[in-house]
């Protein structure tokens, strides 16, 4: 089969290459992939820049959608034929104390899919049967194809945020998670601002049309002023960094609420400088969300099937494997939002 495979350790270490079609074992399923999208994590990967640790040679990818083709001894038959999603462990150790308390994505002995394993950019992808979701109908499988990073935002949005309605909710970041993040924010309530930079016209555009009350250009003078008004009079009762930048995460810090809850949602890739007294004379909740639990998998196809949060406007472009720089090289210059590999396509 072909597959996007990063070979061994460095910089662009990855190449479009011929692998074996991979046979499932006991317990384990093979999907035929539809589509696999992009994450950042395949672009740390794909730099060598420490970013995002992997053991090549690697088949890239970890956000698949596909049909179950074949099953290993002990998986259920009656999953074969069937559209499916997979989450991205392929092993969690199940007794350590994050796996008994239900949190195994803090799993130390925690391997993924398109890093420590062969992942989706390819034709065909091994996964535990416990990994499996069904795809509702109504839900193609482009979509189907985005549900990690959405199950990603539900956790960070509905489990973290903690979300009454009514609250004042800003978002830093008009990407495919913010925007995300935005539309899962809005289902549960929340009354939400979108920020973003002067780069991020479209973007901003986008969120209202997804469900934004407002949008603000952070990197104008009169940004903390325009939000202040809008969740006057305290401030934000909830932040959602969803940039990774330094300049956004200060700025949520400063205009959230005393007591409000703040949580980091990209990763910043490199050290940022905070001012710390804010947390402290503010009494803030910080908190981080990295991954999903399986739980979030099934809320966030939910939201899909329901039309709560609309995956399509987020897709910019599909290309087949072996186009996969072109795919790779828009994410790079952050032009649209998300992009898609396409294996099989919607006739797998």
């Amino acid at each position: 089969m072909k597959a996007i495979i990063n070979y061994e350790n460095g910089s662009r270490k990855v190449s479009y290459m011929e692998a074996d079609t991979p046979e499932p074992a006991a317990g384990q399923v093979r999907i035929k992939v539809a589509y696999c999208g992009i994450c950042g994590t395949d672009l740390h990967i794909f730099e060598g820049d420490g970013g995002y640790p992997t053991k090549p040679p690697v088949i890239l990818g970890h956000e698949v959608s596909g049909v179950v083709e074949a099953v290993g001894e002990g998986a259920d038959p009656s999953w074969l034929g069937k559209r499916v999603v997979s989450e991205t462990y392929y092993h969690t150790c199940g007794r350590c104390m994050y796996c008994r308390s239900g949190h195994g994505n803090l799993c130390p002995e925690k391997k993924s899919i398109g890093s420590a394993v062969n992942g989706g950019m390819a034709e065909y992808v091994i996964v535990p049967e416990k990994n499996l979701h069904p795809i509702p109908e109504g839900i193609s499988l482009r979509e189907a194809a985005m549900t990690e990073p959405l199950a990603c935002c539900v956790q960070g949005v509905l489990e973290f945020g903690n979300i009454c309605p009514g609250d004042r909710v800003l978002i830093t970041g008009p990407g495919a998670i913010g925007l995300m993040c935005l539309q899962v924010a809005v289902s549960a309530g929340a009354v939400v601002i979108v920020a973003g930079t002067a780069v991020d016209k479209e973007r901003l555009e986008l969120a209202k049309e997804l469900g934004a009350a407002e949008t603000v250009y952070s990197d104008r003078p009169d940004a903390g002023e325009k939000i202040a008004a809008f969740c006057a009079p305290f401030g934000a009762d909830i932040v959602f960094d969803c940039s990774g930048a330094g300049a956004a995460i200060n700025m949520g810090l400063h205009v959230i609420r005393k007591g409000g809850r703040y949580v980091q949602v990209g990763l910043t890739g490199k050290p940022v400088e905070l001012d710390m007294n804010l947390i402290t004379l503010k009494e803030l909740s910080v908190m981080g969300t990295y991954a999903q639990k399986p739980q979030w998998w099934v809320k966030a196809l939910d939201l899909v099937e329901r039309g709560e949060v609309k995956l399509e406007p987020l897709i910019s472009d599909v290309y087949p494997l072996e186009e996969w720089k072109k795919a790779f090289d828009g994410y790079r210059h952050k032009t649209g939002f998300k992009y898609l590999l396409e294996a099989a396509g919607e006739d797998v």
